[in-house]
């Protein structure tokens, strides 16, 4: 009984040993820039100039997992084109450590466009 509430402690703290604010990557141009303050999480994609920067709203960490949305609202952005002019959301969703954040999702409520992204700190790394 006391182990198992030694390793749900465990779990459950992680998160709060864990702080994502930072620049993260996952090899490409773009730079996903999150901020966390508690268990909430926000920030944006940067990308190449002239590109779109989408925002990153209503992120969640729960233990180890984590789970945010993108925001899709720039006009010139060529999936809101194609998605009549009108804004949407791809979900987040995965796990986390210190220096790695895997996600995986698609456009909210579909299968469109799924995809996986490995995420790596970059920058000021920290140590486990």
């Amino acid at each position: 009984m006391m182990l198992r509430t030694a390793v749900l402690f465990i779990l459950g703290s992680v998160s709060l040993l864990a702080d994502l604010t930072g620049r993260w990557s996952a090899g490409g141009e773009s730079v996903f820039v999150l901020r966390q303050n508690g268990n909430a999480v926000t920030g944006m994609i940067e990308g190449r100039a002239g590109e779109p920067t989408y925002k990153i709203v209503d992120g969640v960490i729960r233990g180890n997992q984590i789970h945010f949305f993108v925001l899709h609202e720039d006009e010139n952005d060529p999936e809101v084109k194609t998605n009549g002019g009108n804004p949407f959301h791809n979900l987040a969703k995965g796990t986390f450590t210190e220096n790695e954040i895997v996600v995986s999702g698609s456009r909210e409520n579909t299968s469109i466009r799924e995809y996986r992204l490995v995420l790596k700190r970059i920058g000021n790394q920290r140590q486990p």
